[in-house]
């Protein structure tokens, strides 16, 4: 009987331990938590499985369908992200912003692959013009947002909390963490009547509504660092706490992170990974379309036609050029197919390629007059922007295909300065002053000091 005891015994603890012992799948999740800086218990939240359960069987599909429609981007970010030496597992924040679509946009006016805002984006050097939205650039805005990554790292010190800040912001994480450090030392110390702590909360709820400055809260978060020395865990930030409106964080960023982990997780699910192979997991870094100068106002079209390639991939491939062509006002450049490179720098004659700017309707305009404007048939304007009339309306934009060299003019305004006269600003503009008195309808040769005048100038469209 002893030893029957000592069998079952000894067989439970061997069990035990071998159950203990990490598999390999196991350990590859290990390394997506430690990359993100996460504990490793996070391993066994319960939504995180839940939502990893969900996408390995109910959504496996549209999971893998998504990674094959980000098949162009992929190993773009992938090489992006390994110059600049930072967690490779963050090809995921792309995936959960925008799917891989160049094209996404949030109701909150997030536009592309990484979802930046108007504001965001020109901070970390995407230009949005009237022709170009580089939030819609896989390569640059990439880049975008390795920088804002980065940056959010290095404030608040984890990959996991960088993340989170892309979702909801640097001050929503602030004040999260402000809050829940605060929470655990009054947990140890008695915080009722401590007049210090009750300071502290105030300051957190006015910035929450809108009446403090985040200046304010960061000095609250300092001090609370001091207070509260300790490092919190994920699982701690993303607690909810009962009859609480507010919680230390958004429901849709504590969906966001575990969002992330479960995808890095799903890589190392056998099934998934036996289909997708190709995919992510064995990806090269180098992309499979590469970036060609050309002149200003290029058409994709006709860079579609020349390279014989499918003209709504290439937009696609060019979603940052909002008409389809290139800025009117200086050089600039596509992406192609890296396969067509050669078939570019054979056959491309940019002498030969027709531009086009767009043009916004002033008072006064008419499609007779900008037409002479530009030297083409009003015809040509009208077929060119599918206009069913000649009827237009101010700020109104119009596609107009331009000849090279073309000499147009444009108006600027000059400020008289001391001792100039109608003559002198004249040879100045290398104009006749009677044109400068007749379209600044003068009645004679007296001006003014500070007097603004319109100047007719040309400028030639190469």
């Amino acid at each position: 009987m002893r030893i029957l005891f000592f069998i079952i015994f000894f067989i439970s603890n061997l069990f035990a331990l071998i159950n203990a012992i990490p598999n390999e799948m196991q350990k590859e999740k290990f390394q997506v938590l430690t990359s993100l800086d996460i504990d490793t218990s996070f391993i066994k939240d319960k939504k995180t499985k839940k939502l990893y359960k969900f996408y390995s069987k109910t959504r496996k599909k549209y999971f893998l369908n998504v990674l094959e429609n980000g098949y162009s981007y992929i190993p773009l970010i992938k090489n992006e992200i390994k110059k600049a030496d930072i967690p490779k597992n963050l090809v995921f924040v792309a995936m959960a912003e925008s799917y891989f679509s160049s094209k996404a946009k949030s109701n909150k006016k997030a536009i592309g692959l990484w979802q930046f805002i108007p504001a965001t984006a020109r901070h970390f050097g995407l230009k949005i013009d009237d022709y170009v939205d580089e939030r819609k650039d896989p390569i640059k805005s990439t880049i975008a947002a390795i920088k804002y990554l980065s940056y959010l790292k290095k404030k608040t010190g984890k990959w996991y909390l960088a993340i989170m800040a892309y979702n909801c912001g640097e001050a929503r994480i602030i004040e999260a963490i402000t809050r829940a450090k605060l929470d655990k030392y009054c947990e140890i110390h008695q915080c009722k009547n401590d007049k210090k702590i009750k300071e502290y909360r105030k300051i957190i709820k006015n910035y929450q509504y809108y009446n403090g400055s985040f200046a304010s809260l960061y000095k609250v978060y300092r001090k609370v660092e001091k207070l509260y020395p300790k490092e919190l865990s994920l699982a701690q930030l993303l607690k909810v706490q009962k009859k609480i409106k507010r919680q230390y964080l958004p429901k849709e960023t504590r969906t966001y992170i575990r969002k992330i982990v479960a995808m890095n997780f799903l890589l190392f699910d056998n099934s998934f990974v036996a289909y997708n192979n190709h995919y992510l997991l064995n990806s090269g870094s180098t992309s499979n379309f590469v970036k060609v100068d050309v002149p200003a106002g290029t058409s994709l079209h006709q860079i579609a036609k020349l390279l014989n390639l499918d003209y709504n991939q290439l937009r696609r491939d060019n979603a940052h050029l909002i008409y389809g062509f290139t800025p009117p006002n200086k050089e600039s450049y596509i992406y192609i197919p890296y396969n067509k490179l050669a078939d570019f720098e054979l056959n491309f004659n940019k002498n030969k390629i027709a531009r086009k700017i767009i043009y916004k309707i002033k008072k006064g305009d008419s499609l007779a007059s900008i037409a002479k404007k530009f030297g083409i048939h009003y015809k040509v304007i009208k077929d060119f922007n599918h206009l069913k009339s000649n009827l237009l309306h101010i700020n109104q934009k119009l596609v107009i295909p331009i000849k090279p060299n073309l000499k147009i003019q444009k108006n600027i305004v000059y400020r008289v300065k001391k001792g100039e006269s109608l003559r002198s600003i004249a040879n100045k503009f290398h104009i006749s002053y009677s044109k400068i008195k007749k379209i600044n309808k003068l009645e004679s040769d007296k001006i003014y000091i500070n007097q603004k005048l319109t100047i007719p100038t040309y400028i030639t469209l190469k």
